[in-house]
């Protein structure tokens, strides 16, 4: 499983994102947060943006990523359906450094909802039986 959903919150939107890599789990995030906008099947990919995010931790990393992501999408009006993480690293002034691409087409699907930003709201990013769960909360 990749994703899924829970409506234990009224007015926000919260889900947990899986992944057997920190790369992975950072994409299947960026999945379920544009899945609660739109069908990502409907995209049809024609367009790409490198996305890069930066953090002092894990947690804060995948903040910034998912943020950024939002950015990127009121930015470009580009709606994303994929994501790649291309590198993630530690500098030297231990802060965290994520390399990436969005990619999704400019023409607009059937909207659902809107996601306005991640909140820190039960912000969780963890490592449980050699899997990653981040549990992320969205205003929408």
């Amino acid at each position: 499983m990749k994703y899924e959903y829970f409506d234990e919150i009224t007015s926000d939107q919260m889900f947990r994102a899986y992944g057997t890599t920190l790369s992975e789990v950072f994409e299947h995030a960026a999945m379920a947060m544009f899945g609660i906008m739109y069908d990502l099947e409907e995209i049809r990919i024609d367009n790409q943006v490198k996305v890069e995010a930066k953090g002092l931790d894990k947690e804060k990393l995948l903040y910034d990523w998912l943020s950024n992501l939002l950015l990127e999408f009121e930015v470009e009006g580009v709606f994303f359906a994929e994501f790649s993480v291309e590198e993630i690293n530690e500098s030297p002034e231990k802060k965290m450094h994520l390399s990436g691409i969005a990619k999704g087409s400019r023409t607009m699907p059937e909207l659902r909802t809107h996601v306005k930003g991640v909140t820190f709201h039960r912000f969780a990013l963890e490592r449980v039986n050699n899997q990653y769960i981040a549990t992320v909360v969205v205003d929408v």
